[in-house]
């Protein structure tokens, strides 16, 4: 039986048990099967935000605690538990599919819901109900003491397969992926990715796979020295068309050159150029302050297109500090680039390139980390790695004016 808080039950020894005792065990089954997923799942939390993965990893072994708890000491200050952990646990998942992020490199950002993660939130809304409603049933009923360990057994069984199931659906980000993938491995995900195409509503067009066997322009590289050749998950598909849906959504309203000006935006490339940069000082200080590297709202650059009809928006560039983060919420659709060739002022200006060397007042050095969001349908869509000037100018003259 059941008894008050900090009171040890006693020895149930005849042919009936307390029916709470039962419904606790099962949903000690709950509760471990709720843990198993959130250490899967932490390892690629901890890729994104070192905060989100340790939430993760907090989260499973306090579920796993009250799991053995719930099976060795059943208390009734356990229900409570069992309500307060778990009804925080499904409020934090609730907040980041409806609002977004509210920490973290991409605050704003909706995470996307799959199947893994739905089922695990519906485990612990489960725990919430028949806590509550252990809480405020009076009447104690008695089952046949086969029970005790039936029920559990059956719920163990069921929750065996549908945890399995929750695993494979849930794809790489289920579980932690495998640094160095053999050639068998690299050859079927370049089989797989070959075939992603995901719609946006970037006038870019849809989302590809970037080649990772590209030519990289003299003076351009990777931001990472490691091929990044893993086929995307079902969420860091969905987590790429949503960075670029919401980057496309905050920045239109930049279309007009005058209402990025107006908003802080300068220029830091030679504006007689076919391609702009523009730079948003105060967006980028709050970067290196330790602020959201992908904030949708405020991207740290815009990037324009002079063309026969003007300047044309082209991407929003998002840039992280010096040896900074470089967050891929889109796992290999999301990679990150610097540049090697470039004079750069103190005050984050390029004046040119390394040709016949830089100008007084400025010197050669990387560029931090960046990464594109286009809104212009160049080659390999909106999150293609770059592009030359001449294909950008090209696809800026095919996108309707504002």
């Amino acid at each position: 039986m059941v008894h008050p808080e900090g009171e040890s039950p006693a020895p149930d020894r005849g042919p009936t048990v307390d029916r709470r005792i039962v419904a606790l065990r099962c949903l000690a089954v709950l509760s471990a099967s709720a843990a198993i997923i959130h250490f899967a799942v932490s390892g690629e939390h901890f890729h994104m935000y070192w905060v989100f993965g340790t939430f993760m990893l907090v989260v499973a072994w306090l579920q796993s605690a009250w799991a053995i708890a719930a099976v060795v000491r059943p208390i009734r200050l356990l229900e409570w538990c069992g309500v307060v952990l778990n009804t925080g646990v499904v409020s934090v998942y609730l907040v980041t599919r409806t609002i977004g992020d509210v920490i973290g490199p991409t605050p704003h950002e909706l995470e996307p819901a799959g199947f893994g993660d739905v089922f695990c939130t519906a485990l612990e809304a489960g725990i919430v109900v028949t806590c509550i409603g252990l809480l405020v049933t009076k009447r104690r009923g008695r089952l046949r003491r086969e029970s005790l360990l039936l029920a559990p057994a059956v719920t163990g069984a069921l929750m065996a397969v549908m945890v399995s199931v929750s695993l494979v659906a849930g794809g790489s980000e289920m579980v932690a992926a495998d640094p160095a993938p053999s050639d068998s491995t690299m050859q079927m995900s370049g089989s797989q990715t070959s075939s992603i195409r995901l719609a946006t509503t970037s006038p870019a067009g849809d989302i590809t796979m970037p080649d990772h066997d590209m030519q990289m322009p003299t003076g351009m590289k990777m931001a990472s020295s490691t091929a990044c050749v893993a086929t995307p998950s079902v969420a860091q598909q969905q987590a790429a068309v949503s960075l670029v849906n919401s980057t496309w959504a905050n920045a239109s309203k930049y279309q007009s050159l005058n209402a990025a000006q107006a908003a802080g935006y300068r220029p830091i490339t030679p504006t007689g150029k076919p391609v702009v940069h523009y730079l948003n000082p105060s967006y980028y200080q709050d970067t290196v302050r330790g602020g959201p590297i992908l904030d949708v709202t405020q991207p740290q650059s815009l990037v324009y297109a002079n063309t026969s009809k003007g300047a044309v928006l082209v991407a929003a560039m998002y840039i992280t500090t010096p040896g900074g983060p470089t967050p891929q919420p889109g796992g290999c659709l999301t990679q990150w680039h610097v540049h090697t060739d470039l004079c750069l002022t103190k005050t984050a200006g390029v004046v040119g390139a390394t040709g016949s060397g830089c100008p007084t007042g400025s010197r050669n050095r990387a560029t931090p980390p960046m990464m594109h969001i286009w809104f212009v349908p160049i080659p390999g869509g909106p999150t293609a790695v770059d592009a030359s000037d001449a294909q950008i100018v090209h696809a800026a003259e095919q996108v309707a004016s504002p």
